[in-house]
């Protein structure tokens, strides 16, 4: 056995820590807030105070200062805390660079709140060592913020180039290494100063807690002013999800060696699927980071990666409300798959791509999360789906992408008033106009594609299109659609009009026949109730002014 055991084994057993006191194996939660004082007055223990000190915590500190070969570790509150107070330990006027594409939670807090502070706060194209070369400001740049792999999109930054580049100008490099993990990237020993995790992902592992951590490669004066800053504004980890954090740390290689093979595995087969345009991952080798992935990363490229859907967001949206195992949620690195629309989470002004969807890769059978991804996918129109659709109601291509682009979907998604009526309406407003069909199939609040029309006689196809109108609610809640279904409407409207003149009419009076169901629900509180969707009295009120909005339109 080697001097020193591998870092996997000195992660599964915690650095060998166990009570000594009790002979437990498994060290015990210290849940308290102080210390005693000595007799006369002093803490030779060196505990005084919750706010700075916690044996628990300063385990879990100990081993990932371990992991990443660090001269110290701090455990914060969550990971923006952590990321945030290397920011807030600089002074107004100091120069920062980061990355274009990045943790957006962390582009919007230096955008929004560190650069009115003081920092010069500065984005740029981070995976292009050039770029980095060309914005650098020596003497004045004292940060570099980069992540590597890049979230969402998997970009890859040389750290090692990065470091150079940094400390030539006289600034720090800090690097997220929430998605390599120790596991496969050592960013210290690459040259960096600081390395950041999101410990709610990976270190933990299993979605049950909020943590995040700084390791620095030596204890100087940002590092001091840090650790003082956590202390001050008592940005700290609670003792249980420290405890919780050390017991995830223990299968961290386990997990990431999984998720990275079954990552790669996925990467390699979806880059073939017909409705896949792109496959975001850096252990493909026509990935444009991948020889310096595999130059920095050890064992694997990690568990995260995304997917461009043919067909734009509303393709992307409705193939995640189509997964089965797969679970439409926000974060990463657990045990379990997560997918999600970043550009739908992020807003207005994300640099993300409206057709990409995030996959976190969990535990699970590689198999199975291939086969729900290929189901998902499979119902995705292709372009000559879209020719043919407009060779038959005459319309030119580019009308019909008019037409599924608009957000005419929203509108549908907060109509639908109990089952039966629904099912009514949607076979009478496909029979009345199949531009109006089109136009709801693919805006992506439901799965209502004109294949789903004769899948409505039966139980199994009914149930689909339940389950995307409870994601298309989820949808219309977090966004104001009132304005946009609205114009939706008219748009439809409107090219009914020049286009397809005959058809008008029944689209009309298939939209009066709407707006009564709409009314109907919002004085009923029914709407959509069938999916177990409670309805608050504001979206009632809203249910009532789109009522109106629909009559006028009608």
């Amino acid at each position: 056995m080697a001097d020193r055991p591998h870092p996997a084994t000195r992660a599964a057993q915690a650095q060998g820590r166990t009570d000594a006191a009790t002979g437990a194996l498994i060290p015990p939660l210290y849940a308290t807030s102080t210390y005693l004082r000595d007799a006369d007055n002093q803490y030779r223990r060196g505990l005084s105070y919750g706010r700075a000190d916690n044996p628990t915590v300063a385990a879990a500190e100990a081993l990932l200062g371990e992991l990443e070969g660090g001269a110290g570790c701090l455990m914060f509150a969550s990971g923006m805390a952590a990321a945030t107070s290397v920011f807030q330990a600089l002074a107004p006027g100091d120069h920062v660079l980061a990355p274009k594409v990045m943790y957006w939670g962390l582009r919007h807090w230096l955008l929004s709140f560190a650069a009115p502070w003081g920092l010069a706060v500065e984005l740029i194209e981070m995976s292009e060592p050039g770029a980095l070369e060309a914005a650098i400001r020596p003497g004045a740049t004292r940060l570099v913020w980069i992540e590597t792999p890049a979230n969402p999109t998997w970009a890859i930054t040389d750290i090692r180039a990065a470091a150079a580049i940094a400390h030539r100008a006289g600034a720090r490099l800090a690097v997220d290494g929430t998605a390599a993990t120790p596991v496969l990237s050592q960013p210290l020993a690459q040259g960096a100063d600081l390395v950041m995790h999101s410990a709610t992902k990976y270190l933990n592992g299993h979605s049950d807690l909020v943590a995040g951590a700084l390791v620095t490669a030596q204890a100087d004066d940002l590092w001091q002013r840090i650790t003082a800053l956590r202390h001050d504004a008592g940005a700290i980890l609670g003792a249980f999800e420290a405890w919780l954090l050390l017991r995830g740390m223990r299968t961290l290689f386990l997990r990431v060696e999984r998720a990275s093979a079954s990552a790669q595995f996925l990467a390699e087969r979806l880059r073939a699927h017909p409705n896949v345009a792109a496959v975001l991952y850096p252990g493909l080798p026509d990935h444009p980071g991948h020889r310096v992935a595999a130059r920095q990363m050890r064992g694997g490229f990690g568990g995260m990666l995304s997917i461009r859907v043919r067909g734009g967001a509303a393709a992307a949206i409705a193939t995640a409300a189509r997964v089965r195992l797969w679970q439409r949620a926000t974060s990463l690195g657990g045990v379990e798959s997560l997918i999600e629309h970043r550009a739908s989470i992020e807003g207005p002004g994300t640099p993300v791509p409206p057709d990409l969807l995030r996959l976190s890769v969990g535990i699970e059978h590689a198999d199975d999360l291939l086969a729900d991804l290929e189901q998902a996918l499979h119902a995705q129109p292709d372009d000559e789906g879209v020719r043919r659709m407009a060779t038959k109601a005459s319309f030119t291509a580019e009308e019909w992408q008019r037409l599924l682009e608009s957000p005419m979907l929203a509108a549908m998604a907060v109509t639908a008033a109990d089952p039966s009526g629904l099912f009514g309406l949607v076979k009478e407003g496909f029979a009345a106009s199949r531009a109006l069909a089109e136009a709801r199939a693919d805006t992506g609040a439901n799965e209502l594609v004109s294949a789903v029309v004769a899948d409505l006689e039966t139980s199994e196809g009914r149930d689909s299109v339940r389950e995307g109108l409870k994601a298309a609610l989820a949808g219309a809640r977090a966004a104001d659609v009132k304005p946009r279904a609205i114009e939706g409407l008219r748009q439809v409207s409107a090219l009914l009009e020049a286009k397809a003149p005959g058809e008008a009419p029944a689209f009309k009076t298939w939209l009066a026949a709407l707006a009564e169901r709409v009314a109907e629900a919002s004085k009923e509180g029914g709407f959509l109730g069938f999916g177990g969707v409670p309805v608050s009295d504001a979206e009632k009120a809203t249910l009532a002014e789109i009522s109106t909005a629909l009559g006028r339109t009608a």
